[in-house]
């Protein structure tokens, strides 16, 4: 069935092409002419700002209201643009300081360009001293913001993405993007926001946008240095080499869906890598390597281990020796999750790692792209409140698995990336 599914989409993927891109272009031309509304606008006064790119209708999703309310109080100017529309937008007043309503197309890029040549329209990067660009992709979660923004807001890393992304090329999530002043002066970042051409087109949008902008503010720092991730893959292996609760939390808290592709850190992995390295066979004696000898029977059974400690006893009690180097067993597992930590998109990859170690928001399209099972949903509300674990629930099982509730040419668009 599996093979039949993958011909079929196939076969029908030109088609799904056609129709995505059919719908971009006929929602270009129904948006023609169409601008952006500017509801309601507080003075600025030099002050951070948090750009914020909804996709809300009716009312704003309660962490979202969480997120502003923090940010408020950290003195930060907020500037939300709604691709939809609020039933009362009067009711953000004294929320968001400048609200703008803009016509439905151009996914969240679309929402970033207008917010950003409102700003650029008033001048507001001559004086503004850091910007938070943001999107509602993500659930956020109360506890884990104060600290949060306030490391994305008081650093002076001129771009400080929160999180990297090593697919295709490496880049950070435009998600959530801290921006230095030098940086939003640029004449390149600028000129790239106002070339920027809207599309619906999911593939377009990923190259054209978060791709090509990273490129730019690559070009805009002033050194390499300057372009770095709050929780970057450098920043978790550092913490494991010395940190042995969070290698262990880690190690317990692997992702478990197995329907996307992405490696998935393994313990089995390890036991098997350290005993083809060290381990010599009885029936080859003559083997000249370091290691111990070891029966030639399947050794490797189904156990549990649950962290270093238990994996360390259990392959010198399968190897039956008392010199196992620790240092090397250490250093294997270190690398086998920091393999995994950088396998894909990382806030994808590792939610219940980058929530442990302060990340405060979790993907909402999860469990709808296939990278988390139930199972991970489950672990991942273990780490929030209870309240916002049943609103993240709520939002995530909204969206289930497209390749598996999709049918026809969306399905072929789902499994191509187009949708």
């Amino acid at each position: 069935m599996f093979f039949i599914n993958r011909i079929l989409n196939f076969m029908l993927y030109p088609g799904a092409r056609t129709i995505v891109t059919a719908q971009s272009e006929y929602q270009r031309f129904r948006t023609l002419g169409k601008s952006p509304k500017i509801h309601f606008e507080e003075a600025y006064d030099g002050q951070p700002i948090m750009l914020l790119a909804l996709y809300q209708k009716g009312r704003l999703r309660p962490d979202l209201i969480r997120l502003i309310k923090t940010a408020r109080a950290q003195g930060i100017y907020v500037l939300g643009v709604n691709t939809l529309k609020l039933k009362q937008p009067e009711e953000l007043r004294g929320l968001v300081d400048c609200y703008i309503e803009r016509p439905n197309f151009g996914r969240d890029f679309g929402s970033y360009k207008t917010g950003f040549l409102h700003l650029f329209t008033r001048r507001w990067e001559g004086t503004c001293p850091r910007l938070l660009m943001l999107n509602d992709s993500v659930f956020y979660s109360e506890k884990r913001l104060p600290k949060f923004l306030e490391d994305m807001m008081t650093s002076d890393i001129e771009v400080l993405g929160s999180t990297e992304n090593f697919d295709i090329e490496h880049h950070m999530g435009s998600f959530c993007i801290a921006i230095g002043s030098v940086v939003l002066r640029h004449k390149l970042f600028k000129k790239y926001w106002k070339n920027y051409r809207l599309t619906d087109v999911r593939p377009t949008v990923i190259k054209h946008g978060e791709l090509k902008l990273s490129k730019v503010l690559k070009r805009c720092v002033t050194g390499l240095d300057q372009f770095v991730a709050l929780y970057s893959a450098s920043r978790y292996i550092e913490a494991i080499k010395t940190d042995r609760e969070l290698m262990d939390f880690a190690i317990a808290n692997v992702r478990t869906s197995k329907i996307f592709a992405w490696k998935r850190a393994s313990l089995k992995n390890v036991a098997v890598e350290f005993r083809d390295r060290y381990a010599i066979r009885k029936e080859d004696p003559g083997a000249f390597t370091k290691g111990v000898e070891v029966s030639s029977h399947e050794y490797f059974e189904e156990v549990y281990l649950e962290n270093f400690d238990a994996l360390y006893t259990y392959i010198k009690d399968v190897l039956k020796a008392e010199d196992i180097n620790i240092y090397d067993l250490h250093n294997l597992v270190v690398a086998e999750l920091g393999e995994g930590f950088l396998s894909g998109s990382q806030v994808h990859q590792n939610a219940c790692i980058l929530l442990e170690t302060g990340l405060p928001f979790v993907k909402n399209d999860g469990l709808y792209r296939g990278i988390f099972s139930l199972e991970d949903i489950n672990r991942i509300s273990t780490l929030i409140e209870p309240d916002e674990a049943s609103e993240l629930l709520a939002l995530l099982v909204s969206r289930p698995y497209g390749g598996r509730y999709l049918t026809g040419w969306k399905r072929a668009a789902f499994e191509a990336g187009l949708i």
